[in-house]
């Protein structure tokens, strides 16, 4: 077996890092409007988390607590946590069926867990 030198030991062990850190899932960002544009808010309790907004799945390990979004028709889908003075340790880790929203500028939605 031929061994390395340092330097092309180093350079094989950093670009196999870097291929590593390129495959990890990167979470994915939501693209809210800016205040120039027309927009709604929506609220979430801390007994519910948004594990999906329209087609992109959530980081779960950054909650989202209050969303800027587009008007129009989003898709949204929860899951229960056992948190907040709204928390039930029976719901916790149960996903809420994905429904339809119908958002209106200006309009500000806050959902609450209600089990």
């Amino acid at each position: 077996m031929t061994r390395l030198s340092r330097p092309l030991l180093v350079l094989l062990l950093s670009s196999g890092l870097g291929w590593l850190v390129g495959c990890a899932s990167v979470p994915v960002q939501i693209d809210t409007p800016p205040t120039s544009e027309p927009y709604a808010i929506l609220q979430f309790s801390s007994a519910m988390q948004l594990i999906a907004f329209n087609d992109q799945t959530l980081d779960p390990s950054q909650p989202i607590r209050t969303l800027r979004v587009r008007p129009g028709t989003h898709a949204l889908r929860f899951v229960h946590l056992n948190a907040g003075p709204e928390g039930s340790a029976a719901h916790a880790g149960q996903q809420a069926d994905p429904f339809t929203l119908e958002v209106h500028e200006g309009v500000t939605y806050a959902f609450e867990a209600k089990t």
